[in-house]
């Protein structure tokens, strides 16, 4: 950890430099409603802010509405102890004391949508301070459709524990590991208890707030705005399936289409898009033999179209030895394991070289 980096709220009249969230220099990923520039609002697991600047001090300035999401901050590589937003607009220091040459700094959502939106408004640095271009360019780009899973609900909890922000880690999921081992952007859309047409315990029709319906939008439950899908990525990854047949009256036919119809959206906005469909590790039993030949049959049908292919990949079911986090959701071991596991067929599907090995 670099020395002099800690996090606290402040008010100073010695910083006076005040970069906007608008500046180009400044690398968004995620969904993000640019609306206002210079004050974007987003709420997705993952969302990333990351900049370069050359000076010894920064602070930023973040308004968190509901005073429950928590932030990795991250300065030249290394994660400092994540922040807990406070509710309304506060100026949070970041660091101090750092040499004056160039450093990187990236703002990292840990907690998923439930917990709140939060609006950035930029940078606050001293007089002299300078934003310059990122070094470290992140060239590849993971997407993740999920669920609870792929949010990290309870990750850093234990089983019979209750669950709340704190106990959640997207950091620290198989997916957002996944991610910087391949040194990639990585973009995020999940929810607990959300499924591909039913979510957890829903009826056997479905749910109208599915993923399947509600996968183009910047916020789950804002009907506007739609995401733009600028930014193309090279590879998608769908974990869902977990929920629809979580409990009695999933529908196979109806889960089908539905993952069609998303795989459809996705190829799409896409320019022939590489999709994996993921069997997570709370699947087991009949209930994973059934979700395993409905992804058969989807990827089957998809790749008829030959607008991208589809293909799948079963992650290692959780047993337990590796910890349980709550609600028999899987630990950060269980993330790291399914995360090496999941690499491994990267590197092998787009011939892609690790950065590092999480």
């Amino acid at each position: 950890m670099i020395a002099g980096l800690f996090l606290i709220i402040f008010c100073s009249t010695n910083l006076q430099y005040n970069i906007p969230a608008s500046n180009s220099l400044i690398e968004y990923t995620g969904r993000i409603d640019f609306t206002d520039p210079n004050a974007p609002v987003f709420s997705y697991s993952g969302v990333s802010i990351r900049a370069s600047f050359k000076g010894s001090k920064i602070s930023m300035i973040l308004d968190d509405s509901l005073g429950q999401n928590y932030y990795n901050i991250i300065v030249d590589g290394s994660q400092i102890e994540r922040l807990k937003g406070k509710k309304g607009k506060k100026t949070y220091l970041i660091a101090k004391g750092l040499t004056d040459t160039i450093h990187e700094i990236e703002i990292f959502k840990l907690t998923e949508e439930m917990f709140g939106k939060t609006r950035f408004y930029g940078f606050v640095a001293e007089q002299g301070t300078t934003i310059v271009p990122i070094e470290n360019e992140r060239k590849k780009m993971i997407e993740y459709i999920g669920n609870s899973i792929t949010c990290g609900y309870g990750n850093e909890g234990q089983n019979g524990e209750i669950f709340g922000p704190s106990t959640e880690n997207h950091y620290m999921t198989y997916a957002a590991i996944t991610s910087r081992n391949f040194n990639a952007r990585h973009l995020a859309v999940c929810k607990s208890g959300i499924g591909a047409y039913r979510n957890w315990d829903g009826p056997s029709e479905g749910n109208a707030d599915c993923m399947a319906n509600y996968y183009s939008r910047i916020f789950l439950y804002d009907e506007y705005p739609l995401y733009a899908f600028k930014d193309q990525p090279d590879l998608v990854c769908i974990n869902l399936g977990t929920n629809d047949f979580s409990t009695q009256g999933g529908d196979t036919t109806q889960f089908m289409n539905s993952y069609l119809r998303l795989i459809d959206t996705i190829q799409s906005k896409y320019y022939k898009p590489d999709i994996v469909c993921l069997l997570g590790p709370m699947l087991s039993g009949p209930v994973l033999e059934k979700v395993r030949n409905c992804l058969q049959y989807i990827a089957d049908s998809a790749n008829l179209k030959e607008a991208g292919i589809v293909t799948i990949f079963e992650m290692s079911e959780q047993t337990g030895e590796l910890g349980m986090g709550i609600d028999y959701h899987p630990s950060v071991g269980q993330h790291k394991k399914n995360a090496r596991e999941l690499t491994a067929y990267i590197k092998k599907l787009k011939g892609w070289e690790t950065v590092i090995d999480q």
